[in-house]
């Protein structure tokens, strides 16, 4: 279905037709420096990226055309969770809030006559042009994840913004785990030296139970330390540091913590390497590939 704003037709995406005129922003590294996929040199390439946009189910994608000229690419993605948002537009159109105007246009449609509940869009976190767009129509921040594009040399944090058709409440605000070992004075200053965790409170003196917040603000990921006497079962924590992992791993090993498992690529993508406390609880540290 067509759509229209103010300045824009937004034309039902097609990939014989608009392949050439998009080609032009797939060629540009200013325009690619933040896609998932390399440079496109063959207008061909563009037109199988296309292709396999709508191949996906859920999909609609639309040419953005500006006083006739075909300026950009903005639709929902198929094959995912949560229906996403994507957006490009060539670089002589930037700065005039044309995608802006495009996107709200988009996320109407997919709430009025979709029907859909919520959209997402995941952003990288140094794109500040696409994070005021998704601010700017009412997308906020749900959360962040640490990604890794094959033709990359290093991973980076995307933020996961997203708005819903009505109110919701959270299903549920945080998870933390709680784990109990004999001194924890003693697991608190790993946890700071490792991870930069934060006491977030202290009960008992010598403590009894302590809260451990990751991060720099007041609140985040965290988990709870519980005064206990042997014998103390082992469990296994996952920590993601995302794109830190490399520099946790050095202050890990700078700290003297006993390394259980070193670095290691797990075949679903991701690297791991493993702390043990002194109770013989393992944290399982986590970041991309």
């Amino acid at each position: 279905m067509e759509l229209n704003t103010a300045r824009l037709v937004l034309a039902p995406l097609d990939p014989a037709r608009d392949a050439e005129l998009l080609h032009g922003a797939f060629s540009d590294p200013d325009v690619m420096r933040w896609w998932n996929t390399p440079l496109r040199l063959d207008v061909a390439d563009t037109r199988r990226d296309l292709t396999n946009f709508l191949d996906g189910e859920g999909a609609h994608l639309w040419a953005v055309r500006d006083a006739g000229a075909t300026v950009g690419l903005i639709g929902i993605l198929g094959d995912v969770a949560v229906p996403g948002l994507s957006w490009m537009l060539t670089r002589p159109a930037w700065g005039r809030g044309l995608i802006t105007e495009a996107a709200g246009a988009v996320i109407e449609y997919a709430f009025a006559s979709l029907g859909l509940s919520r959209v997402e869009a995941w952003i990288e976190s140094t794109n500040r042009r696409s994070l005021s767009t998704a601010r700017r129509v009412g997308l906020t921040e749900r959360g962040r994840l640490a990604q890794r594009y094959l033709h990359r040399d290093h991973p980076h944090e995307s933020i996961v913004l997203g708005r819903s058709r009505g109110p919701e409440a959270a299903a549920a605000l945080s998870v933390e785990v709680t784990i109990p070992v004999r001194n924890i004075s003693s697991q608190l200053a790993l946890l700071r030296s490792v991870f930069g965790a934060r006491t977030q409170f202290l009960v008992g003196d010598p403590p009894t139970l302590a809260g451990v917040v990751f991060g720099q603000w007041s609140v985040g990921p965290g988990l709870r330390l519980a005064a206990a006497s042997p014998p103390i079962p082992p469990v296994t924590v996952s920590i993601d540091v995302g794109t830190e992992f490399d520099e946790c791993y050095g202050r890990a090993t700078a700290a003297g913590a006993s390394i259980a498992t070193a670095p290691i690529l797990q075949p679903w993508g991701m690297r791991e390497f493993a702390v043990q406390l002194s109770d013989g609880h393992h944290l399982v540290v986590i970041g991309p590939a």
